[in-house]
């Protein structure tokens, strides 16, 4: 992951942030209020709208421990109401926070063929989709051309796993579990047809690039943190996004009867519109794939 540091920030980001902090003097000045209380007390406010706020008010980044602010809060916690909501936003940083380097740390994990767990995803994967026909019981094969009717590259399906690691691997058997559902993936009838297991490892990494800010767009915007500050913050939740975003790139690529040489253009076009679901600072929902204009 990517982060940004004051040395590499422009001239005009500082400036506006000067200029942020005197503002936020002034107001104190004429309210009595801290910039958080002010937030809080602002009852008009949906509660995803407020955590984008008090992410901007805390200068919230996956890098700095929220270990300060978590503390102050559980101090004030018993103040007033207005400091016990301040917790309860603060509490689902920090949660954030540490599922973005849970989701980290399983990514970075390499895909290998001497590990026992991994060996038991790829067979749990090999069986329910690569082995298709009810007569088909050949055991699993770690070298074997069957990996590539399921999409993969070539013979080898480890080499596929460079840039997401074991996520991605994990990603593929959580959709096998609904084996049925997941065929129709990967039984499309060329040649609007993609390549299913790189189809998937590439939605993967867009979810997972939406956890952090772009930093040469919005230093300051989490994409994905509204959709976890209202639904459980965990990797259970972080799976069933997934899901979501596989069922609505599905139904995109199917309906734009498109081929193999089309998916890095129609990727962008469908990353765009899932970026922009994000920007309405509300849980991702299902069917905004349809609001892609065709």
């Amino acid at each position: 992951m990517s982060y940004v540091f004051l040395d590499t920030m422009p001239w005009s980001y500082a400036i506006s942030t000067l200029v942020l902090q005197f503002h936020r003097v002034i107001m104190y000045l004429l309210t009595g209020k801290s910039e958080l209380e002010r937030i809080i007390a602002n009852r008009t406010l949906p509660f995803s709208s407020r955590v984008h706020q008090i992410e901007n008010s805390v200068n919230f980044t996956l890098s700095n421990p929220l270990d300060a602010e978590i503390q102050q809060a559980k101090c004030d916690q018993k103040k007033s109401l207005v400091h016990d909501k301040v917790y309860v936003v603060i509490h689902k940083l920090d949660l954030y926070q540490k599922l973005v380097k849970q989701v980290e740390s399983i990514r970075l994990t390499k895909v290998t063929a001497t590990d026992e767990k991994h060996l038991e995803l790829f067979e749990k994967i090999w069986s329910r989709l690569v082995t298709q026909a009810d007569d088909d019981h050949e055991e699993l094969q770690m070298i074997s051309k069957r990996w590539t009717k399921i999409g993969f590259q070539g013979s080898n399906p480890l080499t596929d796993f460079r840039g997401m690691g074991l996520l991605g691997l994990q990603c593929i058997e959580y959709l096998s579990r609904d084996r049925e559902t997941c065929l129709t993936y990967i039984n499309i009838r060329p040649p609007n047809d993609y390549s299913f297991a790189i189809g998937v490892i590439n939605i993967v990494s867009w979810i997972v690039h939406l956890l952090e800010p772009d930093p040469f767009k919005n230093i300051h915007f989490h994409p994905l943190l509204t959709h976890f500050s209202i639904y459980p913050c965990n990797l259970d939740e972080f799976f069933r996004l997934f899901l979501l975003v596989m069922q609505e790139w599905h139904r995109f690529w199917t309906g734009q009867n498109a081929n193999i040489m089309q998916f890095e253009q129609l990727s962008k076009i469908f990353r765009a519109q899932l970026l922009a679901e994000c920007q309405q600072f509300r849980p991702i929902r299902r069917g905004f794939s349809a609001k892609i204009s065709k």
